[in-house]
């Protein structure tokens, strides 16, 4: 009987163990910090996250079929970032196969409202997803987080960010800005998708 036992034991030890050493390795990854940010010619990490209506969306499901322009932005209490977005509304040619994506500490319900209130100015409603990442996962996962925010309310702020992502998943082009009254003019991100054909 004893004998059993042990066996029994071992037997789970040696079949359970490394599934969930596995386990463990893969949600070590999914928190992993980075020190510096991914930067172009680097593999674009892997995220899935909420849309700001609630549903899950996946960069490389993306990327897959087209190019992917990236966008990190502080949130919906920012202007410079309403500003930003309210101009990339113009950045896709009609029926052009690009994906923007743009990713904040915002939930989706308030990215769902700043999305409104960009379409409020009556220059039609954004064309692009709005992703949330309220514990910013996906931001320290590309290395933006803006120190000056560590410990603050507003933890988890990235700096205005754009990366342009080719159909292989690698960042082409990108552009970080450390003053949060910068970002990359449309005109310059025009530039790097059209340097993708």
């Amino acid at each position: 009987m004893l004998a059993r036992i042990i066996a029994g034991l071992l037997f789970f030890v040696v079949t359970c163990a490394p599934a969930h050493v596995a386990a463990a390795d893969q949600q070590a990854s999914a928190n992993a910090k980075r020190s510096t940010p991914v930067s172009a010619g680097d593999p674009a990490p892997e995220f899935t996250l909420e849309d700001q209506d609630g549903r899950g969306t996946s960069l490389s499901a993306e990327w897959k079929t087209r190019p992917v322009v990236l966008i990190f932005y502080r949130g919906n209490w920012c202007p410079y970032c309403t500003r930003q977005l309210a101009e990339l509304r113009t950045l896709l040619k009609p029926n052009e196969q690009v994906r923007l994506l743009a990713v904040s500490v915002d939930t989706h319900e308030q990215s769902k409202g700043f999305s409104e209130k960009i379409a409020a100015d009556g220059k039609g409603p954004i064309n692009f997803t709005m992703l949330a990442d309220p514990g910013h996962r996906v931001i320290d996962l590309y290395g933006l987080q803006d120190p000056q925010y560590l410990k603050l309310k507003q933890e988890g702020i990235p700096y205005p960010t754009v990366y342009v992502i080719d159909k292989s998943g690698r960042v082409a082009w990108t552009r970080i800005d450390r003053n949060f009254r910068e970002w990359p003019p449309t005109a310059e991100i025009r530039a790097a998708l059209d340097a993708l054909r």
